[in-house]
């Protein structure tokens, strides 16, 4: 993922629009919308209570969520005020490669703007793609929703940040990133569960109306599995593309770190009690408290559905160039050696250097894209996981198609792959730049399981 450029873009003509931010937020005299990565202290113990230091992208103490509308420009300035540059990405946002991906580096007067406009509505986020273990588990995150050209009518909006924290009794966060052991193992498991940044938040539900609930999974590494107690929602989108809306039957609704879903809810049956299903046991984390006298909600069409995104199917996919993957390393990984900055070192090495985890031989970033794809052109991807755990995998700037037989239907920019499995994926390589995949689990990503792939212009020039 060798992305030297700064990312920025300088101010374009047109009115910032619908951005802004759930929260108070700066609007500049220029129309961006500023957006600043400091510290806080955030009361994350029961009743508000803790002082946990914590990384924020705005004012806090909840994650900023930033609304922009679907067909407009989004204009974005963010400044850093922590004492360490940020590798910042836009995750889900088919936007242009040399803007989804920025570098932002300490203070004001290297403030970094984006200005482009999401081709997709949908639930998207932005964070971390460099010292993610460290930066994801102190907060640093932000919520992109991108809403529908057409405005859809009479729908409430939540939105849910789902979060482990490892926390100390006093709400201070708990041990030493960099952790050799975590890195090769499960990963950074947090022991504190937060919804919105607050310990069991009692969240307004409205009545006589649905309500979408846009969530997204913050955590290094846990798989969130969300109950819904008390109500059985509409599934609608995953990782930010529209589905064909679906009861979850009682089920938990399985999100890994990254990824999100969108659901449609309302307080016809009162109050709703959001819980973890942790196997072992079941840990209530919020509410979704009815503010009015219940009355039932206008009954929805029986074609309802979130319109399309103008994204592109794989065509012929079994016809398509394969391109082979493969995912080694951490407890029981197979890994002994690998390339790491072109030079091949053995396990003892990686592991000096914080690397346990390789994408066909390389451990983390290599100045030469994995593989190379022509625009408009269809690859399939075949990904062996030769680890022991679930690989939850990652695409920048594209969705892609999971093949197997009993996968959902649509589109989506994650799979969880099975440990010592084999899973086939298709994707149209539509946007041209330089691109990133990688693990969605923050340690594993830093411990070197992230490669590049590039897609070249039209004319069959490389990205720049």
């Amino acid at each position: 993922m060798t992305i030297t450029r700064r990312g920025f873009l300088g101010a374009a003509a047109a009115v910032a629009g619908f951005a802004r931010l759930s929260e108070a937020a700066t609007l500049t005299a220029d129309g961006f919308l500023e957006i600043r990565a400091a510290r806080t202290k955030l009361g994350l113990l029961e009743g508000g209570a803790g002082e946990t230091q914590a990384w924020i992208l705005g004012q806090g103490p909840e994650p900023p969520t930033i609304r922009a509308r679907q067909g407009m420009e989004l204009k974005l300035r963010f400044i850093n005020d922590l004492d360490r540059e940020i590798w910042l990405h836009f995750f889900g946002v088919r936007g242009p490669s040399e803007l989804m991906t920025i570098n932002v580096r300490p203070g004001a007067d290297e403030a970094v703007d984006c200005v482009f406009t999401p081709p997709d509505a949908g639930t998207f986020w932005i964070g971390p793609v460099a010292e993610q273990s460290l930066m994801r588990d102190m907060g640093l995150c932000a919520v992109l929703v991108v809403e529908e050209a057409e405005p859809l009518p009479d729908l409430g909006d939540i939105v849910l940040v789902l979060d482990d924290w490892k926390l100390d009794p006093a709400g201070a966060v708990e041990g030493a990133f960099g952790d050799v052991e975590a890195m090769v193992g499960e990963g950074r498991l947090g022991n504190w569960f937060t919804v919105n940044n607050r310990f069991r938040p009692r969240l307004p539900l409205a009545a006589g109306s649905y309500t979408r609930l846009r969530i997204l999974n913050a955590a290094n590494v846990r798989t969130m599995n969300l109950l819904f107690k008390g109500y059985d929602p509409l599934l609608l989108a995953r990782d930010g593309q529209p589905v064909k809306p679906a009861s979850l039957q009682g089920k938990a609704l399985s999100l890994a770190p990254g990824q999100r879903a969108d659901l449609l809810a309302s307080a016809e049956e009162g109050d709703i009690r959001l819980a973890l299903d942790l196997f072992e046991d079941v840990v209530e984390i919020g509410y979704l408290v009815v503010q009015e006298r219940q009355h039932e909600p206008p009954a929805l069409p029986e074609n309802f559905a979130l319109p399309a995104n103008p994204t592109t199917t794989p065509v012929s996919p079994g016809t398509a160039r394969t391109v082979s993957l493969t995912l080694a390393g951490g407890i029981r990984g197979g890994l002994t050696s690998a390339l790491l900055e072109g030079r091949e070192q053995d396990l003892r090495a990686l592991l000096e250097r914080g690397k346990g985890w390789a994408i066909n031989g390389v451990a983390g970033p290599s100045p030469e894209p994995a593989f190379s794809a022509a625009k408009g052109e269809t690859l399939r991807l075949e990904i062996d996981n030769r680890t022991a755990f679930p690989q939850p995998l990652h695409i920048h700037g594209h969705v892609w198609k999971d093949l197997r037989a009993d996968a959902p239907s649509g589109l989506s920019d994650t799979v969880v792959i099975p440990p010592r499995e084999t899973v086939a994926l298709a994707f149209t390589a539509d946007n041209p730049g330089l691109w990133a995949l990688h693990s969605l689990v923050a340690e594993r990503a830093d411990g070197g399981l992230i490669t590049s792939f590039s897609v070249e212009d039209e004319g069959g020039s490389p990205p720049t």
